[in-house]
């Protein structure tokens, strides 16, 4: 047996310059079919992508909502605590200065107490005002004449 015999390949069975015939009516139904199919997939695929993003973007605005929470839950616990450090610091200062108030009133008091004891007020403090006023003015005399 022998083989048939080839022959040189055309490119295509048409002739040139002929008019190409119409497509079937089952062919365009077919490239029709395979576009909706085609541009079906590709929506379903920006559904989900944006339904992705979506989802992202709620979880990440979660998650910097709970930070934020929890920022402004230490800030106002460090505010109390610096609060309370305060409060406790103006506390003793103020025993502090209440006592130190207190020992000047008692030093005055036991020097109003000394001088009264030992005798140094002979006479009541409106007459030694008046007699310092006389003595001031014989001082002024005095002054006045020898000048």
């Amino acid at each position: 047996m022998t083989a048939p015999r080839q022959g040189p390949k055309r490119a295509s069975r048409r002739p040139i310059g002929r008019e190409q015939p119409r497509p079937t009516v089952g062919t365009v139904a077919r490239t029709l079919q395979a576009a909706i199919d085609t541009g079906e997939a590709i929506s379903v695929g920006a559904v989900d992508l944006v339904k992705n993003t979506v989802r992202a973007a709620i979880s990440g605005a979660r998650d910097v909502g709970a930070e934020a929470g929890s920022a402004a839950v230490a800030a106002v616990r460090g505010s109390i605590a610096a609060a309370r450090e305060i409060g406790g610091d103006l506390g003793r200062i103020s025993g502090l200065v209440l006592n130190g108030t207190i020992g000047a009133v008692r030093e005055i008091g036991n020097d109003l107490t000394d001088l009264v004891t030992a005798g140094g007020a002979k006479r009541p403090l409106a007459k030694a005002t008046r007699r310092r006023r006389r003595d001031t003015s014989e001082r002024e005399r005095t002054t006045r004449r020898s000048a």
